[in-house]
């Protein structure tokens, strides 16, 4: 029995160390003084003094690129330049295609939101949600941690919400906004977690 307990506090210690041996990479980052990665340029999406601005009527808007991570970090800033306070925005991530990814919205009132669209379809994580983190007509930093199945949502470095899922497992970064706003971003960040061997 003595021995059996010993080669399990060795096995527990081992997995400690495995998971103490995981590294986070900085794999992309933009800031929108040049546009190295093609984001999109048109009517409804341009750069302005160094922020990628999403202006849209009626309409919601969203630009994503393919840069692919299966788990890691995904952190950017973001601020409403004019429009209504109450239409959301913010970052997309694990994304397959336009119609299937996760979210992570918040609204000038004080309001985030997080969830996922599966086919078209949004499902809420949780539903809109008041915190004073949020600073309204000002400068928010929305960060996402994904590991497995865990999902992480923070403002402004300070965790809002976490939740357990297993749609998607890698895939892309986006941006998003709905209709009748100017929305600016910047300082966009995603690192990648890797076991060492």
């Amino acid at each position: 029995m003595k021995k059996q307990r010993i080669l399990l506090l060795l096995v527990v210690l081992g997995i400690g160390m495995l998971k103490l041996g995981a590294q986070e990479s900085l794999v992309y980052r933009q800031t929108f003084d040049t546009n190295k990665m093609y984001w999109p340029i048109d009517d409804n999406f341009s750069i302005v003094d160094g922020e990628y601005v999403l202006h849209t009527e009626n309409q919601e808007l969203y630009a994503y690129l393919d840069l692919s991570s299966k788990d890691g970090t995904f952190q950017l800033d973001t601020r409403l330049i004019t429009g209504k306070s109450t239409a959301g925005y913010g970052l997309l991530f694990r994304l397959q295609d336009p119609y299937n990814f996760y979210f992570f919205f918040l609204v000038d009132q004080g309001y985030f939101l997080a969830g996922k669209a599966v086919d078209r379809q949004g499902i809420n994580f949780c539903p809109w949600t008041y915190t004073s983190i949020i600073k309204a007509q000002a400068k928010n930093t929305l960060k996402v941690t994904y590991e497995g199945e865990k999902l992480t949502f923070l403002i402004n470095n300070t965790e809002v919400f976490s939740h357990q899922d297993s749609s998607f497992e890698s895939g892309g970064i986006g941006l998003y906004t709905q209709g009748g706003v100017r929305v600016a971003f910047d300082n966009i960040l995603v690192w990648e977690t890797t076991e060492d061997t």
